[in-house]
């Protein structure tokens, strides 16, 4: 059991490779291979409801040198993932109507597979890497982050989620009453300019764009990194690759700020009561996402590798693990603020 929950996180990147490798696909088989995602939705709300105590710190489960090994191996998947998806894409046939109609389909279906799994694995593994104090696992981090052009994202996330979180002050941490789409379009554009201003603090700049020393601006490196890969992107493989690799971006973006917004969502409104994270212990989740869901005692010990992070209760318990919330939220948004009003509720009372 222990090797087979060291090996969940590899069933569905390792899944999107084997697809993209065998593809393109004609219509009705691209179509099946999105059964790899609705099957780690079903495995999740099922893991949701069978688990009856809080799980084991996963240092117990497998060693440090192993979970090393995990986040590189996961790595190398997100980087062939991300460039088998251009190859993938620039091999696309436009030529007669059923043609069109197949490209279509699978670009459809590659950026609901590459998205999701550049969003719950390429991410999630860059965000353990940029805690930790090596600079060769931050670099790491960057690189994956460059691979979905959302780079600048760790200063903010480091220098204001992390010191703020569940504060008024923090953007990162969802309002009470606030939906996930105005969550979004407020964090796309506040992530980006806090981390321009926060870099331009450490470098005791104004906020003009023309100065030597900006040179030295992190979140100008991102941008640089991305743009060009972005424009070898598209001399190489041509617009439509492009096009879907752009569109892939955004699906992981989505999911990461999907995440962000259900861990925190109305925590900054509680009072003396206060908790820093909604509470998760569904097993898939937190095998599938190395740990991710024990996010309290990430935000109380970041700099903790994820294998050493333990489970805490002292917060509002979602009812249903990550892949599950994350359709919930974008889905049927009223739903799910209505059940997590209701959470808040019991929480404050039980607290009182």
């Amino acid at each position: 059991m222990r090797l087979l929950s060291a090996l969940v996180c590899f069933v569905y990147p390792g899944a999107v490779l084997i697809f993209l490798l065998q593809g393109p696909h004609a219509m009705v088989p691209a179509l099946l291979w999105t059964f790899a995602l609705w099957a780690m939705v079903f495995a999740d709300w099922l893991s949701s409801r069978l688990t009856k105590k809080p799980p084991p710190v996963l240092s117990e489960q497998f060693s440090a040198p192993v979970h090393d090994g995990i986040l590189a191996l996961l790595a190398l998947i997100q980087f062939a993932n991300v460039g088998f998806l251009l190859v993938y894409a620039s091999q696309l046939r436009w030529g007669s109507g059923f043609e069109i109609l197949t490209s279509i389909v699978n670009l459809v279906v590659l950026r609901i597979l590459v998205g999701t799994s550049s969003g719950s694995s390429g991410i999630i593994v860059a965000h353990e890497l940029i805690h930790r104090p090596q600079l060769s696992y931050q670099w790491l981090g960057r690189l994956l982050m460059c691979s979905v052009c959302y780079e600048h994202f760790i200063i903010v996330h480091k220098r204001s989620h992390h010191v703020h979180v569940a504060q008024p002050v923090d953007g990162t941490t969802a309002r009470r009453g606030e939906g996930y789409e105005d969550y979004c379009k407020r964090v796309y554009r506040e992530h980006f300019i806090a981390s321009w201003n926060f870099e331009c603090q450490r470098l005791g700049l104004s906020t003009a764009l023309f100065q030597v020393k900006m040179i030295k601006n992190r979140v100008l490196h991102g941008v640089l990194i991305e743009g060009l890969w972005v424009l070898w992107a598209l001399i190489t493989f041509g617009w439509v690759a492009l096009a879907i690799y752009l569109y892939h971006c955004y699906s992981a973006i989505r999911l990461l700020e999907a995440i962000n917004y259900f861990q925190h969502w109305g925590l900054s409104e509680q009072g003396e009561h206060r908790a820093v994270a909604w509470v998760n212990d569904g097993w898939l989740t937190r095998y599938a996402l190395l740990g991710l869901s024990n996010h309290i005692d990430h935000h109380e010990n970041a700099a903790k590798p994820y294998p050493e992070i333990h489970y805490s209760a002292k917060g509002p318990k979602m009812p249903y693990g990550y892949f599950v919330t994350n359709l919930w939220v974008k889905v049927n948004n009223g739903s799910y603020q209505r059940r997590a009003l209701r959470e808040l509720a019991r929480f404050e009372k039980a607290q009182s």
